[in-house]
């Protein structure tokens, strides 16, 4: 007889959950070897070529897939004019990720995608238990987004080639969110404005049954509105 344990799909998703991580960091640590090995050579890494390796320092990030630590190579250069060292890690580089930065752009986009579904802080942390992370992180996520230009939804530098005419449509609406203070918590009101625009139907991708939508891109502003259209 197979004695199944009540908790086998929590362990067993917990247990693919923990060697995704490990898969990612052996992955992240393999291209850290691979520019070690390559840097002076390679011409997509010409601009680390007057480095040298200094030492190999642990990072800690904050993934979709939870909490991460792996290992980097740290390099430096001799500054010619003041004579100090500058010091740089290729591996965060290259990956986007900036000095200060302890949670992965994805999460942050995970988490703004929320905005207009109407959830609470408490119901995005339930959703994301697997990453790790706080109602506190969660909220200074939404709010920063209105100065963090780099995070907003579908945020691109795409240009779009109109044919003969450009569609917009825009929307604003008040969301309400969960705000973490001193005092405790309370209910705030935040103003979002949601706007697509796109140049008609793909003739090429349009079916009788299913119509595609050419060149569409969207953005999200939250909490960042113009008086002027407050008024409004």
């Amino acid at each position: 007889m197979i004695n199944v344990d009540n908790n086998f799909l929590n362990n067993f998703i917990n247990l693919l959950n923990i060697q995704s991580i490990e898969i990612i960091q052996q992955s992240l640590e393999d291209c850290d070897e691979w520019i070690f090995k390559n840097y002076k050579i390679d011409e997509t890494l010409k601009e680390f070529k007057n480095y040298k390796v200094k030492e190999i320092k642990p990072r800690k990030l904050t993934i979709l897939n939870g909490k991460i630590t792996f290992k980097r190579r740290k390099y430096y250069k001799i500054n010619q004019e003041t004579g100090k060292e500058e010091y740089i890690f290729p591996l965060d580089k290259l990956l986007g990720i900036k000095k200060w930065q302890r949670i992965d752009n994805s999460v942050k986009e995970k988490i703004l995608s929320f905005v207009g579904n109407k959830k609470t802080y408490q119901d995005i942390l339930d959703t994301m238990e697997h990453v790790k992370i706080c109602i506190k992180t969660i909220s200074n996520i939404m709010k920063n987004a209105k100065i963090d230009k780099e995070y907003y939804i579908n945020k691109t530098d795409k240009k779009i080639k109109v044919p003969h005419t450009l569609y917009i449509q825009i929307d604003g609406t008040y969301l309400k969110m969960w705000n973490e203070n001193k005092k405790g918590k309370e209910k705030i009101k935040k103003h979002s404005i949601f706007s697509t625009v796109h140049t008609g139907f793909d003739k090429t991708k349009s079916t009788k049954k299913r119509p595609v939508i050419a060149n569409k891109l969207g953005v999200i502003e939250l909490d960042n509105i113009p008086e002027y259209i407050k008024k409004k």
